[in-house]
């Protein structure tokens, strides 16, 4: 086995020299370098010579032995190469035929038998690791005859492959002890006095014929060339090399921890200790960082007391939960309560916020009350965190604002975080939320948190929430308990120092102390004497009357200490949404039902735009029926009340109808793609902020030109041609709508788009024939619509007519701003009167809807509905005031105030008043019945009171008055008998 060594030392590889014999004369042919692990050709790179790992050489032999088949029947004899290291322990064997080839063994391998006819007269064998007196290594080569006697044939130099017969030359000795360096023992430098000045070592190197070349003399200590002080001799009796002398010490910490070492110590020729090297018993290097000394046994006593872990007195850490609460509960009804529950979310698991249908704006909010026990903890505040991980699953992105987590005290916001606005799909943040509370304000159940997030704007999205942590600090509350655990103390048995301490629960596992430790005290024994109440309580909000029970738990001394709210199924939670009172007593008969009639726009991107270029929002009315109950429906319609109406987005009007504006992004140059000719870069522009600019990339299916001209700036292209068009995440963050154009769209140039567009407009007409849009006359500008925008869109364009069809791609983007007001007021509004009709068969409650114009006070009636108010209703009999005769007159006024602050107090002037209609055209009209404070209506509102029994009475109060000179509404009403006066 030989190393492949290059000219710095450094070992390429191994390689094994293989003599090759002839089979039948014993002949040496030639010789052969091999890998020894895979039995291939191997090429040097360096120098052939012996391995020498730490100055040791591994030796391989070569013997010939025979494949003995299972049944004995055959003997196949191959050579097989064996290599040991230094120490006798083997590396590896190598089997092949005698030509060289590899050999696999099938049998049973041993001595091959003798054959009577000594069919092997010679056995070729190869011994290498032997080296001429300078260092080169030869291979000696012996054969054996079929009697086994050996005799050596010559010897092969390994660096050159030359073969020699005859005896290796004088001084041939093994590798690892070549003659061309030797040392001698030890002698000594004897000054005139007789003393000893130094150890000397005498070493020879010998020349590549086996004599002496130099003599060098070496100092025995560290290795160098010495040079004498006196005469070189044979050292007296007592003195030898130098010695080292080992002691196993210990290095004992501050703490008292004992490390074992062992310090190995070096002595001169004199026997002084010259220095030392430290080992930790594994013989790895050891620095001692305590004090060293002779190690002993260490003796060690414990003992376990039951100790207590006392809570600071002033602070606690408290895990609060949560109920289920709605947006109605903390003032945020813009926003659309979750389907629930929402226990996966406060649980901290996965809660999914699935994406909306739309059309409207949809965003999704889980409302939670805050609820804990806080015995203890009266007047005690401290700080409120709340923690939820959110993730767009997409497939859209957000739309700027993209939902919060927000604390609320009632319905005043503490804290708030923002999602990331426009946030794309696959996006996943952390929202944190942080205030101060008090334990006073948690217990009256005050304090809610939201989550709400976008599911539709424009395009569906759907969220993932979970991680869902809250935490309760608190200072001021008093120590109520104190936790128990095991204190092991281990003392040094000779000082009785404590060496260390552990903690551990009551069954074994690990503890970590949290406050101070002390002694167990018994707890002090009470009479639990805590007493709860449930009611039966109503909430009355503006959408109708809800009933929920109430549990009240009261302390010994009667003080309140807790208070939850539940459906009536006692489990469900409930978020009061409005005001709590006693829960009346349903009158015993109810004919007819109150009705409300807002006015609100919806503002639909998809509408077209008007001559000033504005997507003005479209006013339309949304009835609130409530019935006697208290429970609530709407239903949306017209301006004329009676046509249905589906709104896309919902917003309030106010005095004129919102609108949005578009804002056109156009192409500002076109670079084509240096490696790829297929590939364009357009570069486009807001046109009215050119600081937001992006690029599209553009793929075309094939060259451009094609007899259509065109350039790298302008390319046009002969169809057919497909083009495909990604925007960067620039365009995708702030454009609303993609606008891809077919210009000069002929009758046979289909196009088709993937994915579909979300609308199609052209000026000369088209239509979808399967998947390919065709123009229904040439010359033709389409234009396709996709919202979002996607984040690719492909068109293909078609050429059916066999001639030139010139393309050039043409696209823009279009982001959407908020817009001046549309219009002025509304020029028609809507009242709804409640009236019944008595008929023989009985009496009716039914609903009179009116159109006021709003420039002429005209009042025109639109038709009768049920109180639903869309099924049609015929009027059978005679139709009157709820609750009032038939036969007793019923009058009716109308009035108009334009910039009047005066109050019209209706039933003074009209005391059998039965209903008032109030219609609020612009501003705000300031309201009192009989019952609570005066309050505003705003412009857009129309409200009506009427009575609802059978007997005579009236309306027992009803004024108004325009809160300011902006004021302009219409009043209708209905009374009994005269006026008063």
């Amino acid at each position: 086995m030989l190393c492949d060594v290059l000219a710095d030392g450094t070992v390429a590889g191994v390689a094994l020299v293989e003599p090759i014999y002839d089979t039948n004369t014993g002949d040496r042919l030639s010789t052969r370098t091999v890998d020894p692990a895979t039995g291939a050709a191997y090429t040097p790179v360096g120098t052939l010579q012996p391995c020498q790992p730490d100055g040791c050489t591994a030796t391989t032999s070569a013997l010939v032995l025979c494949d003995t088949a299972a049944d004995g029947s055959t003997a196949t004899q191959f050579v097989r190469a064996t290599t040991y290291d230094c120490e006798g322990a083997l590396l590896g064997t190598l089997d092949r035929t005698f030509d060289g080839t590899a050999y696999t063994v099938t049998g049973t391998v041993g001595v091959c038998p003798t054959s009577p006819d000594c069919e092997s007269p010679t056995t070729p064998t190869a011994t290498i690791g032997l080296c001429l007196p300078d260092g080169t290594p030869i291979a000696v080569t012996v054969v054996r005859d079929c009697q086994g006697v050996v005799t050596s044939e010559g010897w092969i130099n390994l660096r050159t492959g030359t073969f020699s017969a005859g005896a290796p030359p004088v001084g041939t000795v093994a590798c690892g002890d070549s003659q061309s360096v030797q040392v001698s023992g030890t002698f000594c430098d004897v000054d005139g006095a007789g003393d000893i000045v130094g150890l000397v070592l005498i070493e020879y190197s010998y020349a590549a014929d086996g004599t002496i070349a130099s003599v060098r003399l070496v100092d025995a200590t560290t290795g160098a060339t010495y040079t004498p002080t006196g005469t070189i001799t044979t050292c007296p009796a007592g003195v030898e090399q130098p010695e080292q002398d080992i002691v196993q010490l210990c290095d004992v910490a501050d703490d008292g921890t004992s490390t074992p070492f062992v310090r190995d110590y070096r002595r001169d020729e004199l026997g002084a200790i010259s220095g030392h090297s430290d080992y930790l018993l594994d013989g790895t290097a050891y620095a001692p960082t305590g004090t060293v000394g002779v190690c002993h046994a260490e003796c060690r006593n414990s003992s376990t007391v039951l100790v207590c872990d006392v809570p600071a007195d002033s602070s606690s850490e408290i895990t609060p939960t949560l109920v289920d609460s709605n947006v109605a509960a903390v003032g945020q009804g813009q926003f659309q309560n979750h389907a629930g529950p929402y226990s996966p979310l406060w649980s901290g698991g996965t809660f999914v916020y699935p994406a909306g249908t739309g059309p409207a704006q949809q965003h999704l909010a889980a409302t939670g009350q805050l609820t804990a026990d806080l015995a203890g903890c009266d007047g005690a505040s401290g700080t409120l965190t709340i923690s939820v991980r959110v993730r767009n699953d997409g497939p859209n992105p957000g739309q700027a604002w993209d939902g919060a987590l927000r604390l609320f005290r009632g319905t005043t916001a503490l804290a708030t975080h923002n999602a990331l606005e426009w946030a794309p799909s696959g996006w996943q943040g952390t929202l944190t939320v942080s205030a101060p509370v008090t334990a006073a304000e948690i217990t009256a159940g005050d304090i809610r948190v939201a989550l709400m997030l976008e599911t539709f704007h424009l395009d569906a999205k759907q969220w993932t929430a979970d991680q869902f942590t809250a935490s309760l600090e608190l200072e001021g509350c008093e120590v109520t308990s104190s936790t128990q655990f095991l204190r092991t103390l281990t003392t040094d048995c000779v000082s009785g120092d404590v060496v260390s301490t552990t903690d551990t629960t009551l069954d074994g596992a690990p503890y970590a102390v949290t406050g101070t430790v002390g002694q167990c005290t018994p707890a002090e024994s009470a009479d639990d004497c805590r007493d709860c109440e449930q009611l039966v309580l109503c909430d009355v909000t503006d959408a109708g009357t809800s009933t929920f029970l109430r549990t009240v738990c009261r302390d010994c001394a009667g003080a309140v200490t807790s208070s939850l709210d539940t459906e009536l199924d006692g489990s469900t939670a409930y978020g009061v949404a409005g005001t709590v009172g006693v829960c009346a007593t349903p009158p015993a008969e109810c004919e007819a039902a109150a009705v409300q009639a807002f006015r609100l726009c919806d503002l639909n991107p998809d509408s077209a735009p008007n001559d000033d270029g504005l997507v003005c929002a479209t006013p339309f009315l949304r009835h609130f029926i409530y019935a006697c109950d208290g429970s609530s429906t709407f239903h949306d319609t017209e301006m004329d009340g009676i046509t249905a109406y589906a709104p896309v987005e919902v917003v309030e009007c106010g005095e004129n109808p919102p609108s949005l504006r578009e804002q056109v992004w156009n192409t500002v140059a076109v670079a084509q793609d240096a490696t790829n000719p297929l590939v364009f870069t357009y570069t486009v522009a807001n046109s009215e902020d050119p600081s937001q600019t992006g690029t599209v990339r553009m793929t075309a299916s094939k060259a451009f030109g094609g007899g259509c001209g065109g350039t790298a700036t302008a390319p046009v292209w002969n169809g057919p041609v497909n083009f495909t068009f990604e925007p960067d995440a620039t365009v995708l963050a702030l454009a609303d709508v993609l606008r891809v154009d077919a210009i000069d769209w002929d009758e046979w140039e289909d196009k088709t788009l993937s994915p579909a567009p979300s609308r199609v407009e052209s000026d000369l007409g088209h239509v979808l024939n399967g998947n390919r849009w065709h123009t229904l006359a040439s010359n033709n500008l389409g234009h396709f619509y996709f919202d979002g925008p996607p984040t690719s869109v492909t068109m293909g364009n078609r050429n059916d007519g066999g001639g030139l069809a010139c393309l050039a791609p043409a696209f823009g983007f279009i982001t959407l701003v908020a817009g001046p007001p549309c219009g002025g007021v509304a020029e028609l509004d809507h009242i709804v009167q409640s009236l019944c009709d008595t008929a023989p068969a009985g009496t009716t409650s039914f609903l009179r809807h009116w159109s006021v114009n709003n420039a002429t006070g005209l009042l025109t009636a639109l038709g009768d509905t049920t109180l639903d108010g869309t099924t049609g209703y015929a009027v059978t009999g005679t139709v009157s005031v709820c609750g009032q005769q038939a036969d007793t007159p019923v009058l009716t006024g109308v009035r108009r105030l334009t910039g009047s602050t005066v109050i019209q107090t209706l039933k003074t002037e009209f005391p059998g008043l039965q209903s008032v209609s109030l219609s609020v055209l612009a501003g705000t009209v300031n309201v009192a019945m009989s019952s609570g404070s005066s309050q505003p209506i705003p412009a857009g509102a129309s409200v009506t009171w009427s009575v609802a029994d059978n007997d005579d009475s009236s309306l027992a109060a009803a004024s108004f008055a325009g809160a300011s000179a902006a004021a302009d509404y219409f009043l209708v009403w209905t009374y009994k008998g005269t006026a008063a006066g």
